[in-house]
């Protein structure tokens, strides 16, 4: 499990095969162990790169609330390629992690060379309902724990899919995100 510093934190990552890089960022209900399937797959012709955002452990857990931020984890993702030397890419993120490669790309575009972004929302149209949706997420965490979380994100329209879809692949995403 390499670890790299950055920012204050140090980012878990995986750096497998050769060519041309591409870069992985992962939803907020995974980590850079999301990407197996694909990294398995495009190893083969690029030298694939997935890490697990700051938060979700291996990766650093900073304490403070102030230490989590878009922006912050745009800057993370540029002082990861940096650190791994790494100047120009293809970039594809999930969900939050599409977020963060599309911001990435809207900010910094001479890093990209291409980008593909999937799930990531356009924002929501109802502000105060997401803030007591959010807060409802918070209590359920603080009160219940993450395995109580997990039942209710799990129980969302994207993951019925998942279930209908592929039952393995729904287990092994509730598995990997209870870790968190």
């Amino acid at each position: 499990m390499p670890l790299l510093a950055v920012n204050d934190v140090e980012l878990d990552y995986e750096a497998v095969g050769d060519g041309l890089p591409l870069v992985f960022s992962h939803e907020f209900g995974g980590d850079r162990h999301s990407w197996a399937p694909q990294i398995n797959y495009f190893a083969r012709w690029y030298h694939c790169v997935a890490y697990s955002h700051r938060g979700f452990p291996q990766s650093s857990v900073p304490e403070s609330p102030a230490a989590y931020s878009q922006e912050q984890l745009v800057d993370d993702l540029r002082a990861l390629l940096a650190r791994l030397g790494v100047d120009q890419a293809h970039f594809v993120g999930l969900s939050l992690g599409g977020n963060v490669v599309l911001n990435l790309a809207l900010g910094h575009p001479e890093l990209c060379r291409s980008v593909v972004v999937a799930g990531t929302g356009s924002g929501t149209v109802d502000r105060a309902r997401w803030e007591r949706d959010m807060a409802g997420n918070v209590a359920t965490l603080m009160s219940q724990g993450m395995a109580a979380f997990v039942d209710r994100y799990a129980a969302g329209p994207t993951r019925v899919q998942l279930r209908r879809k592929d039952p393995t692949g729904y287990a092994e995403f509730r598995h990997a995100f209870t870790r968190h």
